[in-house]
């Protein structure tokens, strides 16, 4: 069971691409909230928005999550693969240590994959962080509204 580099790199560069794009997606949704904060007579679609999108990214995170432990779940069966080889097959005994490095630059790409689609779950938090601040903007735009009437 050999490891593929080349087309795990392939797939890093278009994951790549296509989370760059997806946060570009997102920054621009959210920053359509913030300036719609400032007419009161748009604040009611700025709290649909605000939930619909809290939900989309709810279900993305969960999405994410799951590629991520398939993915490692790939990760530990090439690792175990892998061991196997540098154990039995390689020609120079290697230690331990020396072995997990190995592997290690073997599966960089498929770690670098990993990696990069938890950053993106991080980054879906953080975007669901500033959407619940969002809801409390709302709620003190409405609150400093009714007072000045």
């Amino acid at each position: 069971m050999a490891f593929d580099d080349t087309q795990t790199k392939q797939a890093n560069d278009e994951l790549e691409s296509r989370l760059s794009k997806d946060r570009v997606d997102w920054k621009d949704k959210i920053n359509d909230i913030v300036h719609k904060i400032k007419n009161m007579n748009e604040l009611s679609d700025c709290q649909v928005s605000m939930l619909s999108y809290r939900q989309i990214l709810l279900d993305k995170v969960t999405d994410f999550k799951t590629m991520i432990y398939k993915r490692n779940g790939t990760w530990e069966r090439y690792y175990r693969s892998q061991y196997r080889e540098y154990t039995l097959n390689y020609d120079v005994k290697l230690t331990s240590g020396e072995k997990h490095q190995f592997i290690k630059a073997d599966l960089s790409s498929l770690r670098t994959q990993i990696d990069m689609l938890q950053s993106h779950v991080d980054y879906y938090y953080e975007c669901i962080k500033t959407l619940d601040n969002l809801a409390f903007a709302i709620r003190n735009r409405i609150r400093l509204d009714e007072e000045q009437i």
